[in-house]
């Protein structure tokens, strides 16, 4: 840890907190525990674009520099929804000058080995360079965003998409278009970006917002801007230094602050990182309500309107995106729904995986990361208890009977003589 602090003991958290760069607070709000990771999970698996848009995948496309991690963030939500870390898409080293990727990609993500394939797209695309003629061609975005462009599509930075390309889609329908488009910055390298490179982005995001496509820029490689992100990644929404950066990049690119989202993909990890997730599974789920926000721009657009279909959906996504009726609060935890993936819990000090009935769950002991909003700074540990359901009781039937009045005091409980009171029977 930075300045001597050691993760996981009281004196070494404490220090950490106090250490220069650290706010008080978060400045955006997040909940850093398993709960949250599983829900976003379970409310991303259930994603599915408006069935009266006619689109099955909504469509991610990621555009950047040569070296960001486009390619690595796809990895990492693959690596998330397999519970394993991956490498489907290739990757470059550091020392790459060209882009390691060279074709129009569509990605698709699959909810385990055997699972379901769910309902977005990520594609991945070849690296911009500052140069002209080299890397991605901005000049050939356009095709892209109008869905002319087939999968698996060769680049050529001299340009090479045309009419007369085998595969050119003439006649493109919205599910061939792109839905929500994602420039990747490096934070190392936010400060120092060239006005060549500026220039392309800025004409890049012209043709992106004529189309009224929702712009989202991800910034990655947090854990190498900031001291205390390196050691936590929890701790990126009180830094200051990559608040900063936050803000520069939204200022550079031209677009709300609260459009930028900061994520680590996994480059060195063999296994899965839960705060790591957290912040790549927000990060795709803002771009999964802004696709939404494009779709129904799209129904205007096509004179069609929005119609409330005559049996609402019950998904998870659209349970989770919907006002309730009764005013109560949204219930963020189920411990009756599918097990918890705890496949992350060998790298938290202190940690221990349980089987239970319900699948694998997760202990803590003394862990040095913020785990809930109402955890104070202060606080050196978090122990987040799980208790195992026990074994199979016999069956108990409950009667409701008219309880005499009074009614004496049971277990130092005194029940109300007016209301009826459920006496348990065995079966």
């Amino acid at each position: 840890m930075g300045n001597g602090a050691t993760k996981g003991t009281p004196g070494g958290k404490l220090k950490l907190l106090t250490s220069g760069g650290l706010m008080k607070n978060h400045w955006r709000a997040i909940t850093w525990d398993e709960q949250t990771r599983y829900q976003l999970i379970e409310t991303i698996k259930e994603y599915k674009p408006l069935g009266q848009v006619g689109v099955q995948f909504a469509k991610i496309l990621l555009l950047g520099h040569v070296n960001v991690g486009k390619s690595s963030f796809f990895n990492t939500i693959n690596s998330i929804f397999r519970n394993h870390v991956t490498a489907q898409a290739p990757v470059g080293s550091p020392r790459d000058q060209r882009s390691v990727t060279t074709k129009m990609r569509g990605y698709q993500v699959r909810n385990g080995r055997e699972g379901k394939v769910l309902n977005f797209k990520v594609v991945d695309t070849m690296g911009i360079e500052e140069e002209k003629r080299k890397g991605f061609e901005p000049s050939e975005l356009s095709y892209l965003l109008d869905g002319h462009v087939p999968d698996n599509h060769q680049f050529d930075p001299s340009g090479n998409i045309s009419g007369e390309m085998p595969g050119f889609v003439k006649l493109p329908k919205l599910q061939d278009k792109v839905h929500c488009c994602v420039f990747v910055l490096d934070a190392n390298s936010i400060t120092g970006m060239s006005e060549a490179l500026l220039n392309k982005l800025s004409d890049m995001r012209a043709k992106i917002t004529s189309r009224g496509i929702p712009l989202i820029v991800l910034v990655t490689k947090v854990d190498k801007a900031c001291n205390q992100t390196c050691q936590d990644v929890s701790l990126v929404y009180r830094s200051n230094h990559i608040q900063h950066l936050i803000a520069l990049a939204g200022t550079k690119i031209g677009i709300p602050v609260s459009h930028v989202l900061p994520v680590k993909n996994y480059t060195h990890e063999i296994e899965l990182d839960p705060w790591v997730d957290i912040l790549a599974l927000s990060a795709l789920q803002q771009m999964l309500r802004f696709t939404d926000n494009y779709f129904d721009e799209c129904l205007v657009q096509y004179g069609k309107g929005y119609t409330q279909p005559e049996k609402t959906s019950n998904d998870l996504w659209t349970r989770n995106t919907t006002m309730r009726t009764n005013n109560q609060p949204k219930q963020a935890w189920q411990s009756s729904s599918a097990a918890t993936p705890t496949a992350v819990a060998g790298r938290i000090p202190g940690a221990s995986v349980q089987n239970t009935p319900l699948g694998k769950s997760i202990l803590m002991g003394n862990v040095g990361t913020p785990v809930g909003k109402t955890a104070s700074p202060e606080k050196q540990a978090v122990l987040m208890e799980v208790e195992e359901e026990e074994p199979d009781e016999p069956e108990v039937k409950k009667l409701e009977v008219e309880a005499p009045s009074p009614v004496k005091p049971t277990n130092g409980i005194c029940a109300s003589p007016s209301q009826p009171q459920p006496l348990e029977v065995a079966a």
